[in-house]
Protein backbone atom coordinates (compact mmCIF):
# COMPACT_ATOMS: atom_id res chain seq x y z
CA UNK A 1 0.00 0.00 0.00
CA UNK A 2 1.58 3.44 -0.97
CA UNK A 3 2.07 6.65 0.68
CA UNK A 4 -1.46 8.22 -1.21
CA UNK A 5 -3.79 5.27 -0.31
CA UNK A 6 -2.77 5.64 3.73
CA UNK A 7 -3.29 9.30 3.12
CA UNK A 8 -6.69 8.94 1.40
CA UNK A 9 -7.50 6.39 4.20
CA UNK A 10 -6.77 8.61 7.05
CA UNK A 11 -8.20 11.65 5.02
CA UNK A 12 -11.71 9.31 4.76
CA UNK A 13 -11.25 8.56 8.71
CA UNK A 14 -11.00 11.71 9.79
CA UNK A 15 -14.47 12.89 7.41
CA UNK A 16 -16.37 10.40 8.86
CA UNK A 17 -15.53 11.01 11.86
CA UNK A 18 -16.14 14.93 11.69
CA UNK A 19 -19.74 14.21 10.51
CA UNK A 20 -20.49 11.84 12.93
CA UNK A 21 -19.09 14.45 15.76
CA UNK A 22 -21.42 17.75 14.10
CA UNK A 23 -24.30 15.16 13.88
CA UNK A 24 -23.90 14.12 17.67
CA UNK A 25 -23.66 18.04 18.80
CA UNK A 26 -26.74 18.69 16.23
CA UNK A 27 -28.83 16.00 18.10
CA UNK A 28 -27.79 17.09 21.26
CA UNK A 29 -28.68 20.78 20.38
CA UNK A 30 -31.82 19.00 19.41
CA UNK A 31 -32.75 17.82 22.75
CA UNK A 32 -31.50 20.93 24.56
CA UNK A 33 -34.00 23.30 22.65
CA UNK A 34 -36.56 21.07 23.24
CA UNK A 35 -36.25 20.92 26.88
CA UNK A 36 -35.29 24.60 27.41
CA UNK A 37 -38.60 25.73 24.53
CA UNK A 38 -41.31 22.83 26.03
CA UNK A 39 -39.83 21.34 29.11
CA UNK A 40 -41.96 23.75 31.66
CA UNK A 41 -45.43 24.49 31.51
CA UNK A 42 -45.55 27.80 29.43
CA UNK A 43 -46.65 31.11 30.99
CA UNK A 44 -50.23 31.87 31.50
CA UNK A 45 -51.26 35.44 29.53
CA UNK A 46 -54.62 35.46 31.71
CA UNK A 47 -53.68 35.52 35.86
CA UNK A 48 -50.94 34.13 38.14
CA UNK A 49 -50.40 30.43 38.39
CA UNK A 50 -49.92 28.38 41.13
CA UNK A 51 -46.56 26.61 42.09
CA UNK A 52 -45.30 23.88 39.51
CA UNK A 53 -44.91 20.37 40.85
CA UNK A 54 -41.48 19.61 39.26
CA UNK A 55 -41.50 15.65 39.65
CA UNK A 56 -44.62 15.83 37.28
CA UNK A 57 -42.04 16.26 34.44
CA UNK A 58 -40.35 13.36 33.89
CA UNK A 59 -42.70 10.98 33.78
CA UNK A 60 -42.78 9.34 30.14
CA UNK A 61 -46.56 9.50 28.43
CA UNK A 62 -47.57 6.63 26.02
CA UNK A 63 -50.80 7.49 24.17
CA UNK A 64 -53.02 5.09 22.13
CA UNK A 65 -54.33 6.74 19.32
CA UNK A 66 -58.27 5.38 18.13
CA UNK A 67 -59.72 5.91 15.08
CA UNK A 68 -60.84 9.17 13.87
CA UNK A 69 -62.15 11.12 11.17
CA UNK A 70 -59.56 14.19 10.93
CA UNK A 71 -57.72 13.96 8.12
CA UNK A 72 -54.62 11.50 8.52
CA UNK A 73 -51.15 12.13 6.38
CA UNK A 74 -50.08 8.88 4.98
CA UNK A 75 -46.19 9.39 5.66
CA UNK A 76 -43.45 6.53 6.62
CA UNK A 77 -42.13 7.11 9.58
CA UNK A 78 -38.11 6.00 9.19
CA UNK A 79 -37.24 9.58 8.57
CA UNK A 80 -37.48 10.77 12.11
CA UNK A 81 -34.89 11.56 14.33
CA UNK A 82 -32.87 8.45 15.82
CA UNK A 83 -33.81 9.91 19.37
CA UNK A 84 -36.54 12.39 19.37
CA UNK A 85 -48.44 17.56 22.53
CA UNK A 86 -76.52 25.78 22.72
CA UNK A 87 -75.39 27.21 25.74
CA UNK A 88 -76.24 25.97 29.38
CA UNK A 89 -79.13 28.29 30.95
CA UNK A 90 -80.01 27.09 34.30
CA UNK A 91 -82.75 29.00 36.29
CA UNK A 92 -81.97 31.47 39.11
CA UNK A 93 -82.54 28.42 41.64
CA UNK A 94 -79.80 27.04 41.43
CA UNK A 95 -77.42 25.78 44.11
CA UNK A 96 -73.22 26.69 43.13
CA UNK A 97 -71.12 24.13 44.57
CA UNK A 98 -67.33 26.12 44.24
CA UNK A 99 -64.73 23.52 42.25
CA UNK A 100 -60.87 23.21 42.98
CA UNK A 101 -58.39 24.46 39.97
CA UNK A 102 -56.83 21.23 39.17
CA UNK A 103 -53.14 21.54 39.18
CA UNK A 104 -51.02 22.16 35.77
CA UNK A 105 -48.56 19.63 34.05
CA UNK A 106 -46.73 18.84 31.08
CA UNK A 107 -44.55 16.23 30.67
CA UNK A 108 -42.72 14.94 27.81
CA UNK A 109 -42.01 11.78 26.31
CA UNK A 110 -38.73 11.55 27.04
CA UNK A 111 -36.17 12.48 29.92
CA UNK A 112 -33.93 15.54 29.74
CA UNK A 113 -30.13 15.07 29.90
CA UNK A 114 -28.10 17.27 32.11
CA UNK A 115 -25.13 17.95 29.32
CA UNK A 116 -24.20 21.42 29.42
CA UNK A 117 -23.86 23.57 25.80
CA UNK A 118 -23.97 27.15 24.81
CA UNK A 119 -27.17 26.74 23.13
CA UNK A 120 -29.66 29.80 21.23
CA UNK A 121 -31.08 32.10 23.24
CA UNK A 122 -34.20 29.97 24.50
CA UNK A 123 -38.10 31.15 22.73
CA UNK A 124 -40.43 32.99 24.57
CA UNK A 125 -42.98 30.90 26.38
CA UNK A 126 -46.11 30.39 24.36
CA UNK A 127 -49.53 32.00 25.51
CA UNK A 128 -51.03 28.87 27.44
CA UNK A 129 -53.62 28.79 29.78
CA UNK A 130 -52.83 26.21 32.12
CA UNK A 131 -56.39 26.37 33.75
CA UNK A 132 -58.16 26.23 30.09
CA UNK A 133 -56.39 25.24 27.74
CA UNK A 134 -54.07 21.95 26.70
CA UNK A 135 -50.60 22.59 24.85
CA UNK A 136 -49.44 20.11 21.96
CA UNK A 137 -45.91 21.19 20.82
CA UNK A 138 -43.97 20.22 17.84
CA UNK A 139 -40.44 20.84 16.98
CA UNK A 140 -38.83 19.96 13.25
CA UNK A 141 -35.75 20.09 11.52
CA UNK A 142 -36.96 21.00 8.34
CA UNK A 143 -39.26 23.97 8.26
CA UNK A 144 -42.93 23.62 8.08
CA UNK A 145 -44.84 25.97 5.72
CA UNK A 146 -48.35 27.24 6.81
CA UNK A 147 -49.77 25.43 3.94
CA UNK A 148 -48.98 22.03 5.31
CA UNK A 149 -51.36 22.98 8.38
CA UNK A 150 -54.28 23.67 6.32
CA UNK A 151 -56.28 19.99 6.71
CA UNK A 152 -55.83 20.03 10.31
CA UNK A 153 -57.15 24.00 11.10
CA UNK A 154 -59.85 23.40 8.62
CA UNK A 155 -61.18 20.08 9.72
CA UNK A 156 -64.23 19.86 11.44
CA UNK A 157 -64.20 19.85 15.51
CA UNK A 158 -67.20 18.30 15.93
CA UNK A 159 -68.67 20.05 18.37
CA UNK A 160 -64.88 20.33 20.75
CA UNK A 161 -63.99 23.65 21.69
CA UNK A 162 -61.92 26.82 19.93
CA UNK A 163 -58.41 25.67 19.01
CA UNK A 164 -55.15 28.13 18.27
CA UNK A 165 -52.54 27.21 16.26
CA UNK A 166 -49.41 29.26 16.67
CA UNK A 167 -45.54 29.40 15.22
CA UNK A 168 -42.56 30.96 16.37
CA UNK A 169 -40.69 33.46 13.98
CA UNK A 170 -37.53 34.35 14.72
CA UNK A 171 -37.60 37.62 12.37
CA UNK A 172 -40.28 38.65 14.98
CA UNK A 173 -39.22 36.13 17.73
CA UNK A 174 -42.71 35.66 19.23
CA UNK A 175 -45.61 33.29 18.87
CA UNK A 176 -47.89 34.25 15.67
CA UNK A 177 -51.20 32.63 14.35
CA UNK A 178 -50.52 30.12 11.96
CA UNK A 179 -52.91 31.01 8.99
CA UNK A 180 -52.76 28.80 5.48
CA UNK A 181 -53.06 31.50 2.98
CA UNK A 182 -49.54 33.19 4.33
CA UNK A 183 -46.41 32.29 3.37
CA UNK A 184 -44.76 31.30 6.67
CA UNK A 185 -42.42 28.57 7.73
CA UNK A 186 -41.68 27.20 11.32
CA UNK A 187 -40.25 24.98 12.80
CA UNK A 188 -41.26 25.38 16.41
CA UNK A 189 -45.48 24.66 16.73
CA UNK A 190 -47.96 24.97 19.48
CA UNK A 191 -51.39 23.58 18.90
CA UNK A 192 -53.61 24.53 22.01
CA UNK A 193 -56.77 23.49 22.75
CA UNK A 194 -59.39 24.98 25.39
CA UNK A 195 -60.47 22.30 27.13
CA UNK A 196 -64.18 22.81 27.37
CA UNK A 197 -66.61 25.82 26.83
CA UNK A 198 -70.45 26.58 27.22
CA UNK A 199 -70.93 23.95 24.95
CA UNK A 200 -69.02 20.72 26.65
CA UNK A 201 -65.38 19.79 27.39
CA UNK A 202 -62.85 18.67 24.55
CA UNK A 203 -63.44 15.04 23.78
CA UNK A 204 -60.59 12.24 24.24
CA UNK A 205 -60.43 10.72 20.87
CA UNK A 206 -60.52 14.34 19.04
CA UNK A 207 -57.22 15.13 21.41
CA UNK A 208 -55.62 11.84 20.73
CA UNK A 209 -56.31 12.07 17.11
CA UNK A 210 -55.22 15.11 16.68
CA UNK A 211 -51.54 13.89 18.05
CA UNK A 212 -51.73 11.42 16.13
CA UNK A 213 -52.20 13.32 12.80
CA UNK A 214 -49.83 16.19 13.89
CA UNK A 215 -47.17 12.95 14.99
CA UNK A 216 -47.68 12.03 11.03
CA UNK A 217 -47.02 15.33 9.71
CA UNK A 218 -43.97 15.82 11.71
CA UNK A 219 -42.52 12.75 10.62
CA UNK A 220 -42.80 14.64 6.99
CA UNK A 221 -40.11 16.98 8.29
CA UNK A 222 -37.63 15.00 10.34
CA UNK A 223 -39.71 16.37 13.76
CA UNK A 224 -41.23 15.10 17.09
CA UNK A 225 -44.42 16.21 18.77
CA UNK A 226 -44.50 16.46 22.72
CA UNK A 227 -47.92 16.54 24.54
CA UNK A 228 -49.06 17.53 27.77
CA UNK A 229 -50.09 14.53 29.98
CA UNK A 230 -53.52 13.62 28.76
CA UNK A 231 -55.15 12.13 32.60
CA UNK A 232 -55.00 15.53 34.55
CA UNK A 233 -55.84 17.67 31.12
CA UNK A 234 -59.47 15.11 31.00
CA UNK A 235 -60.25 15.96 34.43
CA UNK A 236 -59.58 19.91 34.14
CA UNK A 237 -61.70 19.27 31.15
CA UNK A 238 -64.73 17.58 32.39
CA UNK A 239 -64.02 20.00 35.64
CA UNK A 240 -64.67 23.36 33.59
CA UNK A 241 -67.66 22.00 32.09
CA UNK A 242 -69.04 21.34 35.30
CA UNK A 243 -68.28 25.01 36.36
CA UNK A 244 -69.71 26.53 33.41
CA UNK A 245 -73.21 24.69 33.80
CA UNK A 246 -73.10 26.14 37.64
CA UNK A 247 -72.33 29.40 36.45
CA UNK A 248 -73.55 29.76 32.97
CA UNK A 249 -77.07 32.23 33.84
CA UNK A 250 -78.96 34.16 31.46
CA UNK A 251 -81.60 36.30 33.13
CA UNK A 252 -84.61 37.59 31.52
CA UNK A 253 -86.46 40.54 32.64
CA UNK A 254 -90.12 41.00 30.49
CA UNK A 255 -92.01 43.97 29.84
CA UNK A 256 -95.42 42.88 29.17
CA UNK A 257 -98.86 44.92 28.25
CA UNK A 258 -101.53 45.16 30.87
CA UNK A 259 -104.33 43.36 29.30
CA UNK A 260 -103.01 42.70 25.97
CA UNK A 261 -101.77 46.86 25.64
CA UNK A 262 -99.41 47.06 22.53
CA UNK A 263 -96.63 49.02 22.78
CA UNK A 264 -95.57 51.70 20.12
CA UNK A 265 -91.85 50.76 18.71
CA UNK A 266 -91.71 54.94 18.92
CA UNK A 267 -91.68 55.01 22.58
CA UNK A 268 -89.77 51.53 23.26
CA UNK A 269 -87.14 53.26 20.76
CA UNK A 270 -86.62 56.51 23.06
CA UNK A 271 -86.48 54.88 25.95
CA UNK A 272 -83.86 52.73 24.71
CA UNK A 273 -81.57 55.56 23.02
CA UNK A 274 -82.48 57.23 26.83
CA UNK A 275 -80.79 54.19 28.25
CA UNK A 276 -78.01 54.79 26.43
CA UNK A 277 -78.54 52.15 24.40
CA UNK A 278 -77.92 51.71 20.79
CA UNK A 279 -79.92 49.63 17.92
CA UNK A 280 -77.70 47.22 15.83
CA UNK A 281 -78.12 45.79 12.87
CA UNK A 282 -79.15 42.31 14.12
CA UNK A 283 -81.88 44.25 14.94
CA UNK A 284 -81.33 44.10 19.43
CA UNK A 285 -80.40 47.64 21.90
CA UNK A 286 -77.13 46.92 23.23
CA UNK A 287 -75.99 48.63 26.18
CA UNK A 288 -72.50 48.37 26.47
CA UNK A 289 -69.44 49.76 28.64
CA UNK A 290 -66.77 52.64 27.68
CA UNK A 291 -64.82 49.85 26.48
CA UNK A 292 -67.49 48.75 24.23
CA UNK A 293 -68.53 45.01 25.80
CA UNK A 294 -71.69 44.13 26.12
CA UNK A 295 -73.50 44.50 29.38
CA UNK A 296 -77.09 44.04 28.43
CA UNK A 297 -79.45 43.99 25.58
CA UNK A 298 -83.17 44.84 24.84
CA UNK A 299 -85.09 42.74 22.07
CA UNK A 300 -88.43 42.06 20.39
CA UNK A 301 -90.82 39.15 22.43
CA UNK A 302 -92.35 38.54 18.73
CA UNK A 303 -90.53 37.12 15.41
CA UNK A 304 -90.16 40.54 13.69
CA UNK A 305 -86.94 42.26 14.97
CA UNK A 306 -85.81 45.79 15.80
CA UNK A 307 -85.31 47.80 12.38
CA UNK A 308 -83.91 51.50 12.08
CA UNK A 309 -86.06 53.43 10.10
CA UNK A 310 -89.13 51.38 11.47
CA UNK A 311 -89.49 51.50 14.60
CA UNK A 312 -91.90 53.67 14.23
CA UNK A 313 -94.32 51.46 12.37
CA UNK A 314 -93.56 49.07 15.08
CA UNK A 315 -96.29 47.31 17.53
CA UNK A 316 -95.22 44.83 19.85
CA UNK A 317 -96.88 43.08 23.01
CA UNK A 318 -93.80 43.02 24.82
CA UNK A 319 -89.63 43.31 25.12
CA UNK A 320 -86.83 41.84 26.68
CA UNK A 321 -83.98 42.84 28.69
CA UNK A 322 -81.12 39.86 29.02
CA UNK A 323 -78.30 39.61 30.93
CA UNK A 324 -75.48 37.00 30.53
CA UNK A 325 -74.12 36.95 33.70
CA UNK A 326 -71.08 34.96 33.30
CA UNK A 327 -69.65 38.02 30.94
CA UNK A 328 -70.25 41.12 32.56
CA UNK A 329 -67.88 42.49 35.04
CA UNK A 330 -69.38 44.11 38.34
CA UNK A 331 -72.45 42.27 37.29
CA UNK A 332 -75.01 43.27 40.57
CA UNK A 333 -74.83 46.74 39.70
CA UNK A 334 -75.40 45.99 35.97
CA UNK A 335 -78.11 44.29 36.84
CA UNK A 336 -79.69 46.83 39.15
CA UNK A 337 -79.33 49.22 36.35
CA UNK A 338 -81.27 46.97 33.81
CA UNK A 339 -83.84 45.59 36.61
CA UNK A 340 -84.51 49.97 36.74
CA UNK A 341 -84.65 50.34 33.41
CA UNK A 342 -87.31 47.65 33.55
CA UNK A 343 -88.96 48.85 35.72
CA UNK A 344 -89.26 52.33 34.31
CA UNK A 345 -90.54 50.70 31.15
CA UNK A 346 -93.00 49.22 32.77
CA UNK A 347 -94.49 52.07 33.93
CA UNK A 348 -93.82 54.88 30.75
CA UNK A 349 -95.74 52.17 28.30
CA UNK A 350 -98.30 50.93 30.95
CA UNK A 351 -97.37 47.56 31.55
CA UNK A 352 -95.64 45.54 34.06
CA UNK A 353 -92.70 43.63 34.81
CA UNK A 354 -91.89 39.76 35.27
CA UNK A 355 -89.87 37.09 35.06
CA UNK A 356 -89.85 33.93 31.97
CA UNK A 357 -92.73 32.39 33.84
CA UNK A 358 -94.88 35.76 33.85
CA UNK A 359 -95.04 36.18 37.40
CA UNK A 360 -94.40 39.94 38.63
CA UNK A 361 -91.62 40.50 39.73
CA UNK A 362 -91.30 43.31 42.42
CA UNK A 363 -88.19 45.04 44.72
CA UNK A 364 -88.21 42.24 46.99
CA UNK A 365 -87.75 39.70 43.96
CA UNK A 366 -84.96 41.84 42.06
CA UNK A 367 -83.01 41.55 45.48
CA UNK A 368 -83.38 37.89 45.67
CA UNK A 369 -82.17 37.68 42.40
CA UNK A 370 -79.23 40.26 43.32
CA UNK A 371 -77.90 37.67 45.99
CA UNK A 372 -77.75 34.62 44.09
CA UNK A 373 -75.78 36.38 41.30
CA UNK A 374 -73.48 37.46 44.54
CA UNK A 375 -73.57 33.88 45.13
CA UNK A 376 -72.20 33.03 41.41
CA UNK A 377 -69.92 35.49 41.15
CA UNK A 378 -68.08 34.69 44.38
CA UNK A 379 -68.07 30.97 42.86
CA UNK A 380 -65.99 32.47 39.49
CA UNK A 381 -63.51 34.31 41.97
CA UNK A 382 -62.88 31.20 43.46
CA UNK A 383 -62.32 29.09 40.37
CA UNK A 384 -60.09 32.08 39.39
CA UNK A 385 -62.45 32.88 35.89
CA UNK A 386 -63.59 36.35 37.00
CA UNK A 387 -67.00 37.12 35.75
CA UNK A 388 -66.32 39.67 32.49
CA UNK A 389 -62.58 38.98 32.26
CA UNK A 390 -60.56 37.21 29.40
CA UNK A 391 -60.88 33.56 30.86
CA UNK A 392 -64.56 34.16 31.38
CA UNK A 393 -65.00 35.52 28.00
CA UNK A 394 -63.74 32.74 26.22
CA UNK A 395 -65.44 29.84 28.01
CA UNK A 396 -68.88 31.68 27.50
CA UNK A 397 -67.95 32.84 23.66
Amino acid sequence: MNTLQISLIVLAVVVVSGLRIYHWRQERKFHKQWMTSFGRPAQSLVAAQDPVDEEAWSEPVLIETPETTLPIIETPFDSLPAEPCCPHEESLSITVTPQEQAPSSFSLLTEPDDESEDLAQALPLAPLDPLLEYGIAMYTLDPITSTAFTALIESPRDGNPSIRWLGYTVEQDKWVDISPWRNQSFTDVMVILQLADRQGAMSEIFIKTLINSLEQLAARFRGIVRAEELGPALQRAAQLDRFCIDVDVLIGLNIVGNDGQIFNGTAVNELAHKAGMTLDATGVFYRRNEHGDILYTLCNQEEIPFSFGHMDALRTHGVTLLFEVPRVDNGVAVFTEMAQLGMHMAQTLGGRLVDDNIRPLSPAGIDKIKMQLVNIYQTMETFEVPAGGQRALRLFN
